[in-house]
């Protein structure tokens, strides 16, 4: 379907979100990780929506939501963002579709808001916490920030871009790049909290909520996509090998499309066999 998408602005907690939307039918959100923005999501919206209503949004502090004074990163807050989007849109219930930080904040709106679950599906959050060399990880975190705070912005995004796999291969499109204030706010506000926070994936299983992991193919084994392997043993959910790399879905939508209707059908005939 052609993407003509409606746009429009929600007040919450200080912050004017600017959220577009299009379509019919259930509805899916889907958040924006570290990069901010959901123009990411463009393609995705438009190949879905003929069936489903899809919303995406730039998170507050990033692109077009800004704020007058910029604050340390909340998860709870920006679950907060995801429940004013969707009620504005008069909806109870949502499809949650997070990629990466957006997972977690996926995460974080089920363990906060589990009756507006419909399904999650988290591609690729960077829950480092959990993997077997957490320390290491941990550690190579600090790392990044002494060197943002003593080398600048430049320096650490090409160290964190090292792990940032696939992206490079051959024939694959760019990227819709973030707005240019975008890496700064992530930078100054966001890493220094995302680096040890990992909402509770034991109280999510605790209330059945439906939910899907997804790690890509092209990532091989970043650290980010093994973490998915970490969720779906505390979680006992569904986890599927997908194409692309960390932002697949809108660089290859054509091919990542079947993957996620499987997920969502995988996830329905396990929430109706009990």
């Amino acid at each position: 379907m052609e993407f003509n998408p409606t746009k429009a602005i929600v007040h919450n907690e200080d912050c004017d979100l600017h959220y577009w939307y299009q379509g019919k039918g259930p509805l899916i959100t889907f958040i924006p990780g570290g990069n901010g923005h959901g123009r990411q999501f463009n393609p995705i919206m438009a190949a879905l929506s003929d069936k489903f209503t899809c919303v995406t949004f730039d998170r507050r502090q990033m692109s077009a939501s800004q704020v007058k004074v910029n604050k340390k990163l909340s998860p709870p807050q920006q679950a907060r963002d995801v429940r004013a989007i969707i009620k504005v849109l008069g909806f109870e219930k949502s499809i949650i579709f997070g990629s990466s930080s957006g997972g977690i904040f996926a995460f974080q709106f089920a363990h906060d808001f589990p009756e507006m679950v419909d399904h999650l599906i988290s591609h690729e959050a960077p829950t480092a916490c959990l993997l077997p060399e957490a320390s290491e990880v941990f550690d190579w975190g600090l790392h990044l920030m002494e060197v943002y705070e003593t080398h600048g912005l430049d320096q650490a995004s090409r160290e964190f871009s090292t792990k940032l796999i696939g992206y490079d291969d051959e024939g694959i499109p760019k990227t819709v790049p973030p707005g240019p204030e975008n890496p700064r706010n992530f930078w100054d506000n966001e890493i220094p909290i995302l680096l040890g926070y990992v909402p509770n994936l034991w109280r999510l299983k605790e209330n059945k909520t439906s939910i899907g992991v997804m790690r890509a193919i092209r990532c091989k084994d970043a650290y980010y996509a093994r973490a998915t392997e970490e969720q779906a043993k505390i979680l006992c959910c569904p986890k599927l090998v997908v194409p692309g790399h960390h932002q697949g879905f809108e660089v290859e939508t054509k091919e990542f499309l079947p993957y996620f209707f499987d997920m969502l059908d995988t996830l329905e005939k396990k929430r109706t066999s009990g």
